[in-house]
């Protein structure tokens, strides 16, 4: 991978603005938490399809998150030794990914999420340059 540049910082504080204004923690500390249901189907009985819920709007936003990220790194954007660096990445996608694949097939759309998974795949082999 390529050194981060100035560009890269600039992307990361503004995905760090990002983070905040989805109310972000919030999400995490949904996901992380012993209730979160991982399992899509579990999920679905837990939040029904089409009953709006507060859990699935924050779930939505941290993948529409992780989505944008990984579209920017995807498209050679933003400096995916920055990203993986900053990033639980694969963390993050191996926790929801069971809502995510979900949701891909509720909607007929296999491309639903793709950038996310993308970048939490490439991430998993990714050593960061220390010296």
């Amino acid at each position: 991978m390529t050194k981060p540049t100035r560009e890269d910082a600039d992307i990361l504080l503004r995905l760090a603005e990002l983070s905040a204004s989805y109310n972000l923690s919030a999400a995490a500390a949904l996901i992380w938490s012993d209730d979160f249901p991982a399992d899509f189907a579990r999920f679905r009985d837990k939040y029904p399809k089409g009953k709006r819920s507060e859990e699935e709007g924050l779930l939505r936003r941290y993948l529409g998150y992780f989505e944008t990220a990984g579209t920017l790194y995807r498209n050679g954007l933003f400096s995916g030794d920055l990203m993986f660096d900053w990033m639980a990445v694969t963390a993050a996608w191996d926790r929801v990914k069971g809502y995510a694949l979900g949701v891909r097939q509720e909607a007929g759309d296999p491309r639903l999420f793709e950038n996310f998974e993308y970048a939490a795949e490439r991430a998993r082999s990714w050593q960061p340059e220390r010296s």
